[in-house]
Order: C-alpha cells, then sequence, then structure tokens
C-alpha cells in the first residue's frame, strides 16, 4: 500500500465510525476507492467540524463572526481545502504525497480561525487536531507531525493573546499548553500505532507473498507431476485447484453449461472391459463429495467427459487435521491413466489378431501329423520323430492359445492324473536334438513313475522352460543333467547345467519378468525374459515353489519342489480349474 492510501485510509478508520464509513463509501473498501475520493473523504471530517463550528459562533455572536477577516480567512481557507481535495486529479500530479498539502493548509486555517474567534467561542485551537493526525496516520514524517502537534495549537492560542492584546506574561502564557500537550499526546500514540500498523502491513505483505511464492511452487510441482489436485477445506469449499485439474475439469463440464455445480459434471462409473457407465455417478458417489464427507480411498478408477470420448481418471483421496486433532479439510487426487488404458486395450487387439492367424496354420499342421501319425508303413524312428513333431505343435498351439486367454485376462489348469516322470522322459526327449546340435551331452537321470495330480501340459511347459535355459546358456562340450526324486510329501525335480552361472544379485531377480542378465543381453542370444517367471507362476498354481541356484563360471541349478497328491489312476478324478494370471511364453534370461 502506497503512503496515499495507507495516510487516508487510516485517517478515515480512526475518525469515522465504522458503519458511517460503509455508509459514505457505499460498502466498497477504502483501499480500493479512487484516490481521489480518498482524499475528498479524509478532508471531510475537518470541514464539518468548522461547519459545526460557524453554526455555534453565529448563534453566540452572530454580528462578530462574519466581520473577524482571520476567522473568515480560515473559513475560506478550509471550504478551498475541501473542493480542492474533492476535485484536483491527485494521482496525476505524479508525487503521492502532494495530497498531504491538504492538511499542512488545513493546519493554517484552523489556527486562522482560532486567533478570529478568541473573543466569542473558545477551544478553536482544537480544530488543527484533524490535520495533525491525518500527518500521524500518513507515516510520512512522524517527526515534523510530532513537532506540528505542539506547535501548532500553541502558536494559536498566543496568537489569540497577541491578536487582542493581552500581555504575555508567563502565567498567561503557561495557562493554555494543556491543548498542545493533549494534542502532543494523542500525535505520538497516533505515529506510533501507525508506525506498528506499517510494521505489522508489512509483516502482512511479506506473508502474503510468501504464502503466494508457495502456492506458485506447489502449483508448478504438481503440474510437472502431471496430476490433478482439488483441496477443499473443512466446510467443502475448493481452496485449490491446479492447472491439470482445470483441464480435467473443463473435460467433465457439459456442453452448452460453461460453469456446472458437482452433480452436473459428467463423472461416470467404469464398467466391464472399461468401457464407461452410460448413466452419471450420483452425486453422493463422486469423489470430492465423498472426500468432502471424510471418506478415504485410493486408486478408485472414473471417467469425465462425454461417452465418445471419456477420460479415465485413477482417484485418491486424503483427509488432513489441524494441530488440535479436527478435520480440517481434504486433499482429491487425479492420475489420468486415459493412455494406459488404450494401451492396455491395443495389446488384447494385437494379441487377439495374431494369436488367431498363428492357430489357423497350426490346427492345419496338427490335422496333417495326425495323418501321418496313422500311416503303417512308417518306421518306429519315423513314428517317434513324428510324435515329437505333434508334441511341439501341441505345444505351440497352447502357448498360441495362452496369448488368446491373456488378451481374455485369464488362464487355466487343469488338474488331472498324470506321470510326472513321463512329461519329463517325454520333455528331455524333445530337447535332446537341441543338445546334440550344440555338443551339449543332455543326461536323464532317474525318475518316479508314479500317479499324481497335476497338469501335465503346463508342468510340460515348465520342464521344457528349464531345460531350453540350461541348454542355451551352456556352452560346447557342456552337460546338462535333469533328474528327478519323490518320497511321502513331496515331489522334486532338478534341472543342472555347467554353464556360465550367475551372480547372487541375477538369481535375486530371476523369476521377474522381462529380467534378462547383462550377460545374457551381451551375448545376443533370444530371450525376452519371461520364460522363468511363467514356470514360477505355473509351479505356485501347483501349491509348489522354485529355486534357483547358481555361481559365476560354475553353472547353475534349478530345482522344483511340488507337494505330494496321490491319485487313482484307474479312476476318472475330477477336473479342476484354477485361476492363473495372465502369463505369456518366452525365455527368462
Amino acid at each position: 500500500m502506497s503512503a496515499t492510501q495507507s495516510g487516508g485510509q487510516r485517517h478515515v478508520k480512526h475518525w469515522l465510525p465504522s458503519l458511517v464509513a460503509r455508509i459514505i463509501t457505499k460498502g466498497v473498501p477504502f483501499a480500493e476507492l479512487p484516490l481521489r475520493r480518498k482524499v475528498g473523504w479524509s478532508q471531510t471530517p475537518m470541514f464539518l467540524a468548522v461547519a459545526i463550528t460557524c453554526f455555534l459562533a453565529a448563534l453566540i455572536s452572530p454580528t462578530e463572526v462574519f466581520t473577524d477577516p482571520f476567522f473568515l480567512a480560515g473559513v475560506a481557507l478550509t471550504v478551498l481545502n475541501t473542493v480542492l481535495a474533492w476535485t484536483l486529479p491527485w494521482k496525476a500530479m505524479g508525487r503521492e504525497q502532494v495530497y498531504l498539502s491538504i492538511p499542512a493548509s488545513g493546519i493554517v486555517a484552523a489556527i486562522l480561525m482560532a486567533v478570529g474567534s478568541y473573543s466569542f467561542v473558545n477551544g478553536v485551537s482544537l480544530l488543527s487536531a484533524f490535520p495533525i493526525f491525518w500527518f500521524a496516520w500518513s507515516g510520512f514524517v512522524p517527526r515534523l507531525t510530532l513537532l506540528l502537534s505542539f506547535a501548532a495549537p500553541l502558536a494559536a492560542a498566543w496568537l489569540q493573546l497577541l491578536h487582542y492584546g493581552v500581555p504575555l506574561t508567563f502565567s498567561v502564557m503557561a495557562k493554555p499548553l494543556i491543548i498542545p500537550l493533549v494534542i502532543l499526546a494523542m500525535a505520538t500514540t497516533t505515529v506510533i500505532a501507525a508506525h506498528n500498523a506499517t510494521l505489522m502491513e508489512q509483516k502482512l505483505r511479506a506473508t502474503l507473498a510468501a504464502s503466494r511464492r508457495q502456492a506458485h511452487l506447489l502449483n508448478a510441482v504438481l503440474n510437472a507431476a502431471n496430476v490433478g489436485v482439488v483441496v477443499v477445506d473443512r466446510d467443502g469449499h475448493d481452496v485449490f485447484m491446479n492447472d491439470v485439474q482445470r483441464f480435467q475439469h473443463r473435460h467433465a463440464t457439459p456442453e452448452g453449461n460453461p460453469d456446472p455445480n458437482e452433480s452436473e459434471l459428467l463423472v461416470r462409473a467404469v464398467g466391464p472391459d472399461y468401457e464407461p457407465v452410460a448413466e452419471l455417478l450420483a452425486a453422493r458417489d463422486r469423489p470430492v463429495v465423498r472426500a468432502i464427507r471424510q471418506e478415504e480411498f485410493t486408486d478408485e478408477l472414473f471417467t469425465l467427459g462425454p461417452l465418445a470420448n471419456p477420460m479415465y481418471l485413477s482417484t485418491s483421496a486424503r483427509s488432513f487435521f489441524d494441530e488440535e486433532g479436527d478435520y480440517d479439510g481434504a486433499v482429491t487426487m487425479f492420475k489420468n491413466i486415459t493412455p494406459l488404458i488404450e494401451a492396455s486395450r491395443t495389446r488384447d487387439r494385437f494379441l487377439a489378431n495374431v494369436s488367431h492367424e498363428l492357430r489357423t496354420p497350426l490346427t492345419s499342421i496338427l490335422g496333417y501329423v495326425e495323418l501321418l501319425e496313422d500311416d503303417s508303413e512308417l518306421t518306429d524312428v519315423q513314428h517317434q520323430s513324428v510324435g515329437v513333431i505333434s508334441r511341439n505343435a501341441e505345444r505351440m498351439l497352447q502357448m498360441v492359445n495362452d496369448l488368446l486367454a491373456a488378451a481374455a485376462g485369464h488362464h487355466q489348469v487343469n488338474i488331472v492324473a498324470m506321470d510326472l516322470g513321463e512329461v519329463i522322459h517325454a520333455q528331455v526327449r524333445s530337447a535332446r536334438p537341441r543338445a546334440d546340435a550344440a555338443g551339449i551331452s543332455l543326461v536323464l537321470g532317474s525318475l518316479c513313475h508314479e500317479p499324481v495330480l497335476g497338469d501335465p501340459l503346463r508342468l510340460g511347459q515348465v520342464v521344457d522352460n528349464l531345460v531350453s535355459n540350461a541348454i542355451k546358456y551352456t556352452g560346447a562340450g557342456g552337460t546338462v543333467t535333469v533328474g528327478m526324486g519323490c518320497d511321502r510329501t513331496e515331489i522334486t525335480f532338478c534341472v543342472s547345467d555347467t554353464g556360465r552361472g550367475m551372480s547372487q544379485v541375477d538369481v535375486d531377480g530371476l523369476f521377474t519378468r522381462f529380467f534378462r542378465t547383462d550377460e545374457a543381453r551381451r551375448s545376443g542370444l533370444p530371450g525376452v525374459g519371461l520364460g522363468l517367471a511363467i514356470s514360477q507362476e505355473l509351479v505356485t498354481a501347483h501349491g509348489g515353489e522354485i529355486k534357483a541356484e547358481s555361481e559365476l563360471g560354475l553353472g547353475t541349478t534349478m530345482t522344483v519342489i511340488m507337494p505330494r497328491k496321490n491319485a487313482d489312476h484307474t479312476a476318472n478324478p475330477p477336473v479342476q480349474s484354477l485361476g492363473l494370471p495372465s502369463v505369456r511364453t518366452g525365455d527368462p534370461r
């Protein structure tokens, strides 16, 4: 606030009751008035006091009032000051303190009136208090103000005596000292109050500036994080909304309604397959309204905007409390995840389309393989080769079906009575040509051929993943050993190799999706890091666990431990479907 604004505003606040101030300013805050009106209203109390003085003087001594030149000069100067205060363009004069010429000439007017009214009205020197207090509240020249507060009324009193020829003895000159001293005391109090008010105003302005800087910083941080934020106070009123949320709010605004309330915004729940529900969400179920009710939630999904162009938001809300522990408001955060939803839909469509294109030729291959298997002219060796083709084609078809299931969001594990030893034997036999081609010795240890409960296709997939990895990461001349152990409580099978091995850090991340060791990436061997993660999911679905032990340069051992579930292979056990998270086939390392 400028000195002009401070002086005018403080003067009116202390010389006019608040009700009168509201009436004369028509409810507008004084600081927001034009400078001309502020100066005019600041001069008005002096003008009214002079008018009352003239009225009283006319009642007491009507003949002298209009004949004394000093009194009339003071009245005329006051009227002139009032006219100038209301008419001069103070703001256009350049220097803000030029308006103080009005109270300065007001002191002169008060002295003139006091000198001229000595014979018929007492106490007119008190009129000098009006311009002196205006000076005091302006905070402009505090030392000069204090000097004038004592000297002006004292000069008026002594000039009265000189004007009327009263001898200036010590006692005569001392008698009017009480008025200057009272005005000095009041002016001193006013100057101190004005100084304190200025200091307080400066602190408040500094605090406000710091608060605004913090708000701008917070807004910048939240906008950089690309998260919409709404903060409400304890009464449910919005106190903060960042730019991201303003944009999202505009997206939820109905067409033709530029200023909707909360219940009119286009907010919807999300139905199956991430499709927005046609009906708008009830007002009581909307995120901000729930946050106002002190509900707290995390990552709940809503949509904003029209059905044809929905914006998907992951929404969270938290309440905050004051120092006494009372509810003080809530924060609601809106994260736009529309690109993630679209990416998920694109992925599902891609998987479905690609899987369909792969399944059609595989079905034809399996059909012709079945014809070859029924050909009696094939030798035993040829029948074995055809069997290997059939098993791998069926596995490939199952992997394609897995991709389709991934697009649908689920897998199935079908539990039947099976011979796990025979499954391991078949997978090793299928992998032997790859091992021979790589110059690797593939050794099959002892096997257990007792009926157990499990999914032979899924467990065969696990064995194939482990054996394939061992062959891939074992150099020529190395050995891959597959063994199996059984007891009354569990079944264990291991795949060990004499390959490159891994560090403990790599072992810790081995079952993480898309994880590949640095050595695997540098080697250029194919793989995307999914095989072991899928194997772990399949083993877990059977109630088992898979472990890895490895040391750099000394090879790796993968151990699968499964609970023993005996089954009567002569009976027809029920088929059990177990839900399994969506997985895709691939190589782990």
